[in-house]
């Protein structure tokens, strides 16, 4: 009961964060077609693949969405603090920032890839 509290309160934020942060994905792959930014939209489809395999269960959802969301939250930064090519941005970004979107990125193609979700 208070990890599905927490699951409503966290979708609403990402239910405000991810326009925002796939408009500027979108808008960096248009302008640069880079692998980062792909690496990084790889993240949204992980997400939603996890989401509907952990529906059931409130836990583990909330700590999906709450990486999520951490995700959202740098990416927003990072785009809206870089004035040059984000891809080059990335690397002058707080380590906060790097590991955030690092970590989540990686956490989430393992455990997509061991349950072998397609």
């Amino acid at each position: 009961m208070f990890y599905r509290f927490l699951n409503r309160k966290i979708s609403n934020k990402i239910f405000e964060l991810h326009p925002i942060a796939m408009k500027y994905l979108s808008d960096d792959i248009d302008k640069n077609n880079d692998e980062a930014t792909g690496e990084r939209l790889k993240v949204v489809r992980n997400h939603a693949l996890l989401h509907k395999y952990f529906e059931t269960n409130q836990k583990r959802l909330y700590m999906i969405n709450r990486n999520y969301l951490n995700f959202l939250k740098a990416i927003i930064f990072l785009y809206q603090r870089s004035h040059a090519h984000v891809s080059a941005g990335i690397l002058t970004a707080p380590a906060k920032i790097y590991h955030t979107i690092i970590a989540v990125q990686d956490s989430f193609s393992e455990a997509v890839n061991s349950l072998n979700l397609r």
